[in-house]
C-alpha cells in the first residue's frame, strides 16, 4: 500500500511514524512550506492522552526530547486577581498514566519530523497541492509545480485550511473567523515555578501563563472584530505590537503585567478559527486527520493530542484493513464523535473567553459549577486510550537481520 500524507506538521509527521512503526514504509509526505525552518507557533499543552498516544507509537520519550516540561492542574483568576475555579490535575499520573506537558511547537514538530525522516520516509517541500483525481485503482495528486504522485491512499493532514478537504469536498463548511486573535511567547521573568497553568479571565482580554526555571510561557487572546487578511499579522512591529497587549492587560493583576513587562515580542500572533462539523472525513481513497478534519480551538487544550491520537489510530487500521477505504471507514466511526465532542467542549470554553462587563459576573458565579460539569468530558479526553502499535518487522531489516 502507497500512502501519500499531505502535511507535514505535528499530524503529518506522528501518522509517518505511526506508519513506519505498523510496517507500512511506501509512504511520501508532501509539505507546502519550502522548509520546517519557519515552523512557528508559540507553545503548546500536550494532554495526557497525547502523551500516552505518542508511547503507543513507540515515541513516548518525544516529550523530554523536546524539551518539554509536565505541568497538571488549571487555576481560573478573575480580573481583579481572585480565583474563581480550578481543575485538578494533582493525580493524574495515578489516573491516566502521565501528566500533561507543555512544549514549544516548534520543537515538538521538528522532533517528530526529524525521527520520521531518520526512518527513511521522503518529505517532499514547497509541494502545494493543486487537484486530486480518483481513480479505480487508486487516487492522484497534483501539485502546482507538475509534480504528480499516484498512490493508494491519500491523508490530509494539512491543518484548518485544508487543501485535500477543499480539493475532495467543494462544498464543504469552510473555516469562520472566531473574534480572537491569538499571540504568546516566552520571557525570563523573577517568578516562582507554577505548580499549575494560570488563567486570567482579565478586564479587556483573557491571558494565561506558566512558569518553569525562570521562564514564563504566556499567551493572551485579542480580541478583534474584523477577520484579519491572511498575511496581516505577519511581520508584526513588535515594539508597537507589544504595546497593545500591555495596554490591554494594564489593569489586570499583577502577575499578568509582571510577565508582559519581561516580554519583547511574542512569537506571533495567529486569528483563531472555528471549523464546522463536517459530514464526511473520508471518500473510497481519501481520509482527513487532525485539524483538517476537526480544527479545535485551543481552549480545549488537545488540538496536537487529538492529532497524534488519530495518526496512531489510522496507521493500525492500514496495517489491519483489507482495503484503505475500509481502514477509512473504521477511522471515521471510532474518532469522529469522540473528536467532535472535545470540539464542542473547547468551544464552549472559548465563548467564557470574550470579556464584557455584564458577562464577567455571570462567569464568575458559574465557572466553576460549568468545570465541574465538564469534569466528566476532560476525565473522559484524558482517559482515552489509543492501542499500542507493536513494532512490525520491515523488509530491509528482515534481510539484515538474516544475513
Amino acid at each position: 500500500m502507497r500512502v501519500l500524507v499531505v502535511g507535514g506538521g505535528i499530524a503529518g509527521s506522528a501518522l509517518a511514524l505511526a506508519l513506519h512503526r505498523a510496517g507500512l514504509d511506501d509512504v511520501v509526505v508532501a509539505e507546502s512550506r519550502p522548509s520546517f525552518d519557519d515552523a512557528g507557533g508559540a507553545f503548546l499543552t500536550l494532554a495526557p492522552n497525547g502523551v500516552n498516544a505518542l508511547d503507543a507509537i513507540g515515541h513516548g520519550d518525544v516529550p523530554e526530547a523536546a524539551g518539554g516540561f509536565e505541568l497538571s492542574g488549571i487555576d481560573f483568576h478573575n480580573a481583579r486577581g481572585r480565583k474563581i475555579a480550578e481543575l485538578a490535575g494533582d493525580d493524574d499520573l495515578a489516573r491516566y498514566g502521565a501528566r500533561s506537558v507543555v512544549l514549544r511547537r516548534a520543537r515538538l514538530h521538528g522532533e517528530l519530523a526529524r525521527r520520521a525522516q531518520q526512518t527513511g520516509t521522503p518529505f517532499l517541500f514547497g509541494a502545494h497541492l493543486g487537484a486530486v483525481h480518483e481513480h479505480p485503482d487508486g487516487v492522484e495528486a497534483v501539485f502546482t509545480d507538475g509534480r504528480t504522485i499516484r498512490a493508494d491512499a491519500i491523508v490530509g493532514a494539512d491543518g484548518v485550511w485544508s487543501a485535500v478537504r477543499r480539493l475532495t469536498w467543494p462544498d464543504a463548511a469552510t473555516p469562520a473567523y472566531t473574534g480572537i486573535v491569538d499571540c504568546g511567547g516566552w520571557a525570563t521573568v523573577d517568578l516562582p515555578d507554577s505548580a499549575r497553568q494560570q488563567m486570567h479571565f482579565g478586564h479587556r482580554a483573557f491571558f494565561g501563563h506558566a512558569v518553569k526555571d525562570l521562564v514564563a510561557y504566556w499567551f493572551t487572546n485579542v480580541p478583534r472584530a474584523d477577520e484579519p487578511a491572511r498575511a496581516e499579522l505577519d511581520g508584526l512591529d513588535q515594539p508597537s505590537w507589544m504595546a497593545t497587549i500591555r495596554k490591554l492587560h494594564a489593569q489586570d493583576p499583577a502577575p499578568v503585567r509582571a510577565v508582559l513587562d519581561a516580554a519583547d515580542a511574542s512569537v506571533g500572533a495567529w486569528p483563531i478559527y472555528d471549523l464546522p462539523e463536517l459530514a464526511t472525513w473520508s471518500t473510497r481513497t481519501t481520509c482527513l486527520i487532525g485539524d483538517a478534519a476537526h480544527a479545535v480551538s485551543p481552549s480545549s487544550g488537545q488540538g496536537a493530542s487529538l492529532a497524534i491520537e488519530d495518526a496512531a489510530v489510522l496507521a493500525g487500521l492500514l496495517r489491519d484493513a483489507p482495503t484503505p477505504a475500509a481502514a477509512f471507514e473504521g477511522f471515521v466511526r471510532e474518532r469522529k464523535s469522540h473528536a467532535e465532542k472535545v470540539v464542542r467542549f473547547g468551544r464552549q470554553i472559548g465563548d467564557r473567553k470574550v470579556a464584557s462587563t455584564t458577562r464577567s459576573l455571570f462567569r464568575d458565579l458559574t465557572l466553576g459549577f460549568f468545570l465541574r460539569m465538564g469534569a466528566k468530558a476532560a476525565a473522559e479526553q484524558y482517559g482515552y486510550r489509543v492501542p499500542a502499535l507493536p513494532d512490525r518487522p520491515h523488509p530491509a531489516r528482515s534481510e539484515a537481520e538474516g544475513a
